[in-house]
């Protein structure tokens, strides 16, 4: 049969998702809770491989076994008492046997979050950007990159892949009344370090350093040695992973949970 989970983390102390020989990582930690809960070694597929520091408030993760003695609907309470308190799982269920976290994910949505006064509290979910800053030309920002582009200008140059066209399906700008900045993001797929160059080079836009014809260049005349900012890792969050009607996993533990 296979699992899926919903897991919430807080990436501050690990490096990243996938799981690797010596440092933590958040699929080292989930691996091994599974393997203490139902006695073998399981191989832990996510949805997507987030980085050094990023967080998620709704990464979707899968694993195969032939039978669980938990029943399914209640694991994800059993690995919890298995795992750190900045790594959450919130629902567990049985899925479609076409199902996969990473493959079958038709959407994915991300937020990122700038602050533009320090609060030290907020020190590993938020960036502080210290320069005053348009949110008109970022809303516009925003506008420009919705629909099909070939983001390799937005891509960190070692990535592998080949394929650098993505469908952004929805991008805004929004600031509350504490002058913190939100930008969210959902799309069919995004690329390495993507959200974080988009985010670094809107906001080279907004606080006056580049003209907004300059970000467009980048959009339309795609390059991937073309000189893009990176925002930081911290302000970043895997929101949530979305899959077909007939493959979309039918969490018990509510997706209420989801911020």
């Amino acid at each position: 049969m296979i699992i899926a989970l919903l897991i919430q983390y807080d990436g501050s102390a690990y490096h990243g998702w996938q799981i690797q020989k010596d440092p933590e990582t958040i699929q080292g930690h989930l691996e091994r809770a599974l393997h203490k809960v139902l006695g073998q070694q399981i191989g832990l597929v996510g949805s997507g491989r987030t980085d050094s520091g990023v967080h998620a408030l709704g990464q979707v993760a899968h694993f195969e076994v032939e039978t669980s003695g938990i029943p399914v609907g209640n694991l994800w309470k059993a690995l919890n008492r298995e795992l750190p308190d900045d790594i959450r799982l919130i629902a567990s269920t049985e899925a479609n046997d076409k199902f996969h976290s990473r493959f079958a994910a038709n959407q994915r949505g991300y937020l990122y979050q700038i602050a533009t006064h320090l609060n030290v509290l907020h020190r590993h979910t938020q960036w502080h950007v210290r320069y005053p800053l348009d949110v008109s030309k970022l809303q516009q920002l925003s506008s420009l990159i919705i629909g099909e582009h070939d983001f390799s200008s937005f891509c960190y140059a070692g990535t592998e892949t080949e394929n650098m066209i993505c469908t952004i399906s929805s991008a805004s700008w929004d600031a509350n009344a504490e002058g913190i900045l939100y930008f969210k993001v959902s799309a069919d797929r995004f690329l390495h370090h993507m959200v974080r160059m988009l985010v670094g080079s809107m906001i080279e836009v907004a606080r006056g350093k580049w003209e907004i014809d300059h970000f467009s260049d980048l959009l339309n005349s795609p390059n991937r040695k073309s000189h893009t900012i990176t925002a930081p890792a911290n302000g970043l969050a895997l929101m949530q992973v979305s899959y077909p009607d007939t493959l979309q996993p039918a969490w018990q533990h509510g997706e209420d949970e989801l911020v």
